[in-house]
């Protein structure tokens, strides 16, 4: 079985494509799945890097898309034959056969029949983040002011939309260079801002209130400057820290401020409440399906998965990467 892994730490270098990978076995709880497309997130890129550790050897990949071909002794709603889309939260799914819960695989049939396996795949944890941030983190109501960090990417996209399905008025997708800006057309997005203008454009566009919601996965000087830019009893919503530069809150901040702070961890939802989780999932699918959420992502081969890595590390990329087998 072909499998992409990785033996020690490092760049996109250490990443290699694996022709002697063991057959994964489902547990009782799991299904086996023949992997057609799978995901690239950049969770990927914080396990290869070793910021998010993880038992070496290691296969990434937490999207699947395909077809179950074996079924654990417990698992019901599920069958061999069926195609799905699974949440491979064990990593794995960038090979030609991965095993995942039963619990976070979804029957691709009824209203989610008619999802190409390539968008389906590129959805699954970014829908499943995005519906988590504007629903249960946020829970953005109609009229609502909203910053997005880290705008072109795959999870800033679902969030714009989701934001504006949800009601929110003003939508200000925040990225790294004028180059980026000018390619992030998405309509979900009323304006959009580098970080060197974000602070003078947040004014700008929201009369020098703020927003009521700053989405932020980068961390770094962006993440401090949202602390200004939030409207009164605003919430700044953290999901990742891909500058890898946290900044230090008092717990006295939140109170002198009137302001929030709230997380989400796709990782902690899943252990502490995992049907949770897959409501979110069924969720997101189900706006992919009725276009709440859109995206077509770039397929690449698994050959390729060094320079999709090199891509997403760089901050170059916009959109969403899937390998297809």
């Amino acid at each position: 079985m072909r499998s992409v892994r990785f033996t020690e730490y490092g760049g996109p270098e250490v990443l290699a494509l694996d022709d002697r990978a063991a057959e994964p076995v489902p547990g009782e709880d799991e299904v086996l799945v023949e992997v057609t497309h799978a995901g690239v997130t950049f969770a990927d890129v914080m396990f290869r890097r070793g910021q998010i550790p993880v038992g070496l050897p290691f296969a990434p990949g937490l999207e699947a898309v395909g077809t179950v071909r074996a079924t654990g002794s417990a698992v019901t709603g599920v069958r061999a034959g069926q195609r799905v889309a699974a949440l491979c939260l064990g990593g794995g799914a960038l090979s030609e056969r991965v095993v995942a819960k039963a619990g976070l695989t979804v029957p691709l049939e009824g209203a989610l029949a008619g999802l190409g396996s390539a968008a389906a795949a590129g959805m699954i944890t970014n829908g499943v983040t995005a519906w988590g941030l504007v629903h249960a983190a946020a829970r953005i109501g109609a009229g609502d002011t909203v910053l997005v960090l880290a705008a072109a990417g795959g999870v800033g996209t679902a969030v714009a939309q989701l934001a504006k399905a949800a009601g929110a008025r003003l939508v200000i997708g925040a990225v790294g260079s004028p180059e980026k800006a000018a390619r992030l057309t998405d309509p979900a997005y009323d304006a959009v801002t580098t970080y060197a203008s974000l602070a003078a454009e947040v004014e700008r566009h929201t009369g020098e209130r703020g927003v009521d919601h700053a989405f932020d996965s980068v961390g770094g000087e962006p993440r401090t400057a949202v602390d200004k830019l939030l409207a009164p009893f605003g919430r700044h919503v953290i999901y990742g820290d891909a500058a890898q530069q946290d900044t230090q809150y008092p717990g006295n901040h939140v109170w002198f401020t009137n302001s929030a702070l709230v997380g989400y961890n796709l990782g902690d939802v899943a252990g502490r409440d995992p049907a949770l989780l897959r409501s979110h999932l069924e969720s997101a699918l189900r706006a992919l399906a009725e276009g709440r959420l859109r995206g077509e992502p770039a397929t690449a081969a698994p050959e390729e998965i060094a320079k999709v890595h090199t891509e997403l590390e760089s901050r170059a990329s916009t959109g969403k990467y899937v390998v297809a087998w």
